[in-house]
């Protein structure tokens, strides 16, 4: 019932998404379509404080995700070039985000792609499904202690773990965002 409203709530007071994603837990027979809103106040050049605002992405409910126009457009570009697909998702490499070590070991580059990231964010919408309302206040609780080895990482660590992204709906895409991913160059 909180998804169904947060996310009801979400839509009629977000506006238009910069566009629409397919995502899903390795765990999940289903991809689900996510609503991602971008704003510039989670660009990385914003003015409001980190790191709950500039440069941050945030998983609200089980069907919203909400980023940078900035980074939307990374990973417009990134999926203009490598298109992800249900047939062909993005997973995190390595099974985390930030540990070089098992990145290097599963042939990962140095550097993440923004669609790893994106990969990330959508194990916490299969998350925001099975907690519910205790999704925010775990995600709050937890998501400040990152990735690493111990046990508060587990909701970070499950997220980078199972999060699957099936690439973009076709069609969903924002105009004025293409453009601009159209007007600028790699």
């Amino acid at each position: 019932m909180f998804n169904w409203l947060a996310t009801a709530w979400l839509r009629a007071f977000g506006g238009r998404p910069a566009f629409r994603v397919y995502g899903r837990a390795r765990c999940e027979p289903v991809w689900r379509t996510l609503d991602v809103f971008a704003t510039p106040r989670r660009d990385m050049d914003s003015r409001w404080p980190a790191p709950f605002f500039r440069g941050t992405l945030i998983t609200w409910t089980a069907a919203v995700i909400a980023m940078g126009r900035d980074f939307a457009e990374d990973i417009l570009r990134e999926q203009r070039d490598e298109p992800a697909s249900p047939e062909r998702p993005v997973e995190v490499r390595g099974g985390r985000l930030h540990d070089s070590e098992r990145r290097a070991a599963a042939g990962a580059g140095a550097w993440l792609s923004a669609s790893e990231v994106m990969a990330h964010e959508c194990g916490h919408i299969w998350q925001a499904r099975r907690f519910g309302l205790l999704y925010l206040p775990c995600g709050a609780l937890f998501t400040l202690h990152r990735e690493g080895p111990h046990r508060r990482n587990w909701f970070e660590n499950q997220a980078s773990e199972l999060g699957q992204f099936g690439g973009i709906v076709n069609g969903s895409v924002d105009p004025e965002l293409a453009a601009r991913v159209l007007a600028k160059p790699r």
